[in-house]
């Protein structure tokens, strides 16, 4: 029989949803599960995986509160998170894995309230778009902000991949990914609002495949078929920056300069942080360096960052160019819209990837006050465009062939005759081709050299010899006698 304290553990576990009763059950029945020690149970439940550590830890020390936040199961801490704290909980329903964060009210602004703060992520976190990594709750619970994120099984933010596979990815890959978060800000900024804080651990990019390499290790690697979505909208707290309280590297290395020290941030400013993560994806390193956060922050106010071209001469020096220019000092040198980057990106990305753009409105003929009566319209079989099957996986997720294909297609379509480089794989195909052309001359000249020496005949007309046989089988015709003359 269980003891008080145990009893009381269970209904607390039922309540918050940390146990089922079919679990409850179960452990009350197993022989060697303790029945009066909630320590012991709490050591015996974290050996057989039943809880984990934070749970178990929270049983010990009196913190069941902890165990359960705006009815989501809490399973873990995951630690510090832009505005909060992060951790591992449960869905209350479906019981799938999420990720729950409680906000700090104070870190949104002086004059920010909590119910400023639900407001701004439910307005701009759970907007609709194949780009953006939404919401799934936002609200209000014990006086504090929380927000509910959906956890991606198989996939991993930009910043992870590119130390895992230990270097830049292909340009073309870059530019797919650089045009899908601007397609995510176009939706944003259109609303009135801005992210905040692009950067490449904020966009995450699946499903994942693994490569095997000949030293035995395997690494993450984009599939074919991956997307990027962008993460953290309506989350990102006010950057309260100065000397003394400067962001961490790795998000102080995308804020622009004129966040630096007026803190002023708009549309320009999420352009600049796409800018520089296309840059750090290109070069492998981003647009600045330092050992320290003030020399850091000097070099984003002053300092040029060294040419793309200089450092990845295999990119067109338009893409090139046009990431230089998204990471201006001045906001007005930058790319002014969302839109206006995703049309500069989308001539370097891969046929048949990008989305159509949607049909143009069809106006009416007639003011909407005039019509008295509405005619049945038959529904018309528009015309799909159907995406080009991307090739085989290799390198990043993706053929490297096809950076130089998508761009003689995008000359094809402007207009323009552009010489494209010869690939590996061509100059292979090539090389057959000449051994194989080779290979039929020789044979048809030695086939010649033999029929001019007599050494093969091509007369078929039969052997005279055999003919002179066949005349000597014929049977010779008999002679008329004659008449004896009398």
């Amino acid at each position: 029989m269980p003891s008080d304290s145990i009893a009381g553990f269970f209904d607390h576990a039922k309540a918050n949803r940390v146990l089922f009763p079919d679990q409850v059950e179960q452990l009350i029945r197993q022989p060697d599960a303790p029945q009066t020690d909630l320590t012991a149970l709490c050591s015996y439940l974290l050996e057989k995986g039943v809880l984990t550590r934070f749970q178990a830890d929270a049983i010990r020390e009196g913190r069941g509160q902890d165990l359960s936040f705006a009815n989501y199961p809490v399973v873990d801490e995951i630690g510090p998170c832009p505005g909060g704290t992060a951790y591992r909980a449960l869905h209350p329903s479906l019981r799938t894995p999420v990720v729950l964060r409680r906000l700090n009210t104070s870190a949104f602004g002086q004059n920010t309230s909590t119910s400023g703060v639900i407001k701004r992520a439910r307005a701009f976190g759970m907007l609709p778009h194949a780009n953006l990594l939404p919401l799934l709750d936002a609200g209000e619970y014990r006086g504090e902000a929380y927000a509910v994120l959906e956890q991606p099984s198989d996939a991993a933010d930009l910043g992870s991949l590119l130390i895992e596979i230990g270097g830049a990815m292909p340009g073309f890959l870059a530019a797919e990914y650089g045009w899908a978060v601007a397609a995510a800000l176009g939706t944003i900024h259109e609303r009135g609002g801005w992210h905040g804080e692009v950067r490449p651990g904020l966009v995450i990019v699946g499903p994942l495949t693994a490569k095997a390499y000949p030293d035995g290790t395997t690494k993450r690697r984009p599939a074919h078929n991956a997307t990027a979505k962008l993460a953290e909208t309506g989350l990102i707290p006010a950057h309260a920056l100065g000397t003394q309280n400067l962001p961490v590297p790795d998000v102080l290395a995308y804020l622009p300069p004129e966040s630096l020290d007026e803190n002023i941030y708009d549309a320009r400013s999420d352009l600049y942080g796409l800018g520089a993560s296309l840059y750090l994806l290109l070069a492998g390193r981003p647009p600045h360096t330092a050992e320290t956060l003030s020399e850091l922050a000097d070099k984003i106010r002053s300092a040029e960052p060294t040419p793309l071209e200089r450092l990845r001469p295999d990119v067109p020096s338009e893409f090139a160019a046009f990431v230089m220019r998204m990471i201006a000092k001045r906001p007005e040198d930058r790319p002014q819209t969302a839109q206006e980057a995703q049309d500069a990106l989308a001539p370097f990305c891969r046929a048949g990837i990008l989305p159509p753009p949607p049909p143009p409105a069809v106006p009416m003929a007639v003011p909407v006050s005039s019509v008295t009566s509405i005619p049945v319209v038959r529904e018309v079989a528009m015309p799909v465009a159907v995406p080009v099957a991307p090739p085989e996986p290799d390198g990043w997720g993706v053929n490297p062939d096809a950076f130089a294909e998508a761009q003689a297609a995008s000359a094809a379509d402007s207009g323009q005759t552009r010489r494209r480089k010869l690939s590996s794989k061509d100059k292979n195909r090539s090389r057959l081709l000449i051994v194989l052309g080779l290979c039929l001359h020789l044979t048809a000249f030695g086939t010649l050299a033999a029929w001019v020496g007599g050494y093969i005949s091509f007369d078929s007309s039969p052997d005279p010899v055999e003919k002179k046989d066949k005349e000597k089988e014929k049977p010779k015709a008999k002679q008329p006698r004659e008449k004896p003359q009398s």
